[in-house]
C-alpha cells in the first residue's frame, strides 16, 4: 500500500536521487554537484510555492520513496505530473496514487475544478491510468514544447 503527504525539504534528496539522476548522470556528468544545487533550489520553491501543491508518495510499510505528484495550479485549473520510482510501475499503483492526490487537492485546494494531464503518446501506462480514472481526451497539445495527449476531468 501507499502513503501520499505533502512533500517536506527533507524529501528532496530522495526526489532528486531517484527521479532526475540518472538524467543527470547520462546527460550533466561534469557538473553533478551544480545539477543537485540548481534541483534542489527548484524543489524548495514548488515546495513553498502557491502556485504548485507537492505530494511524496512513498510505502506505507517501510517508508521507501515511490515517487511524487505534482500539480501546478492556474484559477480553477490544476496540470498533475506522476513521477514514480521504476520498482512500482507496471503494478497497478499509479491509479490508486492519482485518486489519492487529486481527494487530497479538493481539501486543499477547494477552487480547483478542472484537472489537466499532458500525456506523451507513447506513455500507454498513463494514458491507461488516466483514461480509468474519467479524464477525457481533448487533443493533442504542445506542452513544454513537446505534443501531448491533453486530458481533462471536471471534479466534483
Amino acid at each position: 500500500m501507499v502513503l501520499l503527504r505533502e512533500t517536506v525539504e527533507q524529501d528532496i534528496p530522495e526526489i532528486y536521487r531517484y527521479i532526475h539522476l540518472n538524467y543527470v548522470k547520462k546527460y550533466c556528468n561534469n557538473n553533478l554537484e551544480e545539477q543537485w544545487k540548481t534541483h534542489e533550489k527548484w524543489y524548495k520553491f514548488l515546495i513553498h510555492s502557491d502556485s504548485y501543491v507537492l505530494y511524496t508518495v512513498t510505502s506505507s510499510e517501510n517508508g521507501k520513496f515511490y515517487g511524487c505528484v505534482k500539480f501546478e495550479l492556474e484559477g480553477e485549473c490544476a496540470i498533475v505530473n506522476v513521477y514514480l520510482v521504476e520498482d512500482i510501475r507496471h503494478k497497478g499503483y499509479s491509479e490508486k496514487i492519482i485518486e489519492l492526490s487529486i481527494e487530497e487537492l479538493k481539501v486543499k485546494h477547494p477552487e480547483t475544478s478542472i484537472v489537466l494531464a499532458y500525456i506523451l503518446e507513447e506513455n500507454t501506462p498513463s494514458l491507461s491510468a488516466f483514461r480509468h480514472l474519467g479524464f477525457q481526451y481533448d487533443g493533442t497539445e504542445e506542452y513544454k514544447g513537446i505534443d501531448h495527449m491533453l486530458f481533462i476531468k471536471t471534479l466534483d
